[in-house]
């Protein structure tokens, strides 16, 4: 692992809750798809957060970061981004990264800003493997916080064996993709979980469920569904 400083290219407000923040370490670092990085915010305060590019990205580095009212520790890494044009970062921690080679069906599941994980791994996989069964479900309370669809779409015209799924909790009339969680979407649509190579982000109750839920439901491999939820929530179990 390394520490660096960052210099902050860009900032973009994708919606009313997220920005997309772009940034240059000053040295060298390296990562695996999947990883994410600690933003340093003082002594004892190491704030995680998914990388949504790639390894093959050498110069830059892309975050998403979600704010709101609610979401104080996202803000304050905001401000800091703002006042100063430069965060320090730990990088990298986590290891539900990629695992490249492998040929079975990829299946990549994200709540919210957890898409920013997803991102990574499904560029990487198309990047490794453009002809790979890879199927992407996001959800969100609102279309709008699917900030990424267009891409996403774009996408799955390219890569004939790519597909996209939208999740809207709360859709408005006139919505014709799914609705609910992500969770109930993906479990409507398989039957069985037996070959795939699951990678979830999202909320640690959410990674929590799913890999009971498909485990249990849909005769999913827990060796191969991966989520850093996971290892906190081991962690937590054993000091408990």
């Amino acid at each position: 692992m390394a520490t660096l400083n960052c210099k902050v290219n860009s900032v973009e407000a994708i919606n009313d809750t997220v920005y997309r923040v772009k940034l240059t370490p000053l040295g060298e670092f390296s990562f695996q798809a999947g990883q994410y990085l600690m933003v340093i915010m003082g002594e004892g305060d190491h704030r995680p957060f998914s990388m949504a590019s790639t390894p093959l990205e050498k110069k830059e580095i892309e975050l998403h970061i979600g704010t709101s009212d609610f979401n104080t520790y996202g803000m304050a890494v905001m401000d800091r981004i703002f006042q100063n044009r430069a965060i320090d970062i730990d990088i990298p921690h986590g290891h539900a990264w990629f695992r490249q080679g492998s040929r079975r069906p990829l299946l990549l599941i994200a709540g919210g800003t957890g898409f920013s994980y997803v991102r990574s791994i499904l560029l990487s996989a198309l990047s490794e493997q453009p002809h790979r069964e890879i199927s992407v479900y996001w959800g969100g309370r609102e279309l709008k916080h699917l900030y990424d669809l267009e891409a996403l779409q774009a996408l799955s015209i390219q890569h004939s064996r790519f597909t996209f799924v939208p999740v809207i909790e709360q859709a408005r009339p006139g919505w014709k993709g799914k609705t609910g969680t992500v969770l109930n979407a993906v479990l409507d649509d398989y039957e069985l979980l037996t070959e795939q190579e699951i990678y979830i982000a999202g909320r640690f109750e959410m990674a929590q469920i799913a890999q009971k839920q498909f485990c249990e439901r849909r005769n999913g491999n827990s060796a191969r569904i991966y989520g850093d939820a996971f290892g906190f929530l081991k962690t937590a179990s054993e000091n408990f």
